[in-house]
């Protein structure tokens, strides 16, 4: 399997790394330890200076988790509203403590459901609505075979100078090379992952830069004429 980051390398970025305060290392470790998954280090470095250059406002988050990211986002933009979906029932009770448990969760709204049905939901309440009312970035971190549904429905409910993140675009690697029993059992991910990158690529009305930072990230905005 190709390794996306020579390990030593992503260790002494990894080192260098700086959380936004006390409470979100806390939770990092716990989540690392516990095994949850969690945006990368390197990944959470790239996410903040894109929040810093853009400072959105509406946040859509496509995968919840423990709510590691969803509360980051709220942290760093303590003036944002963060929509965020989950309806994995491993994580779904762990998110809500964790966003009971701090202020920050008071501008998180959790939906727990299929995330094209509560997609196609914002999208029939949102499509023609006004520009204040979309989203203003995107950040998509669920089931890798459904990325180009995921991107297609939140592009719908979008302002026209929104950011749209992909994350884990390389899948550890397999991207570009799918050896070994674990690239086997992702093989439909790995399929379509390939299939959205070519589908992006496609498009002239989008740019869109992918990333070998963390896991890969596909950073993609509109082009507007």
């Amino acid at each position: 399997m190709l390794e996306v980051r020579d390990v030593a390398l992503k260790e002494f970025v990894d080192s260098h790394h700086k959380s936004f305060d006390d409470d979100l290392a806390a939770l990092r470790r716990a989540n690392e330890e516990e095994g949850v998954p969690l945006i990368l280090a390197e990944t959470e470095e790239i996410l903040s200076l894109l929040l810093s250059l853009t400072s959105p406002e509406r946040i859509l988050e496509i995968g919840t988790a423990h709510g590691y990211s969803a509360l980051f986002f709220a942290k760093k933009l303590p003036a944002a509203h963060i929509t965020t979906i989950d309806r994995n029932p491993g994580m779904i009770d762990f998110a809500k403590a964790e966003f009971a448990a701090r202020k920050e969760g008071e501008r998180i709204d959790f939906r727990v459901g299929d995330a094209m049905e509560i997609l196609d939901e914002l999208v029939s309440t949102l499509s023609g609505a006004d520009e204040s009312q979309k989203f203003d970035f995107v950040f998509i971190d669920a089931a890798k075979s459904h990325y180009r549904e995921f991107f297609e429905a939140a592009e719908k409910i979008c302002t026209k100078d929104a950011l749209i993140v992909c994350d884990n675009i390389l899948l550890k690697g397999w991207i570009v090379e799918a050896e070994g029993k674990a690239a086997k059992r992702h093989r439909t991910s790995i399929k379509y992952m390939k299939q959205f990158i070519e589908y992006l690529r496609r498009r002239d009305d989008i740019e869109a830069s992918i990333l070998t930072g963390g896991d890969g990230l596909a950073i993609i905005r509109f082009i507007n004429e």
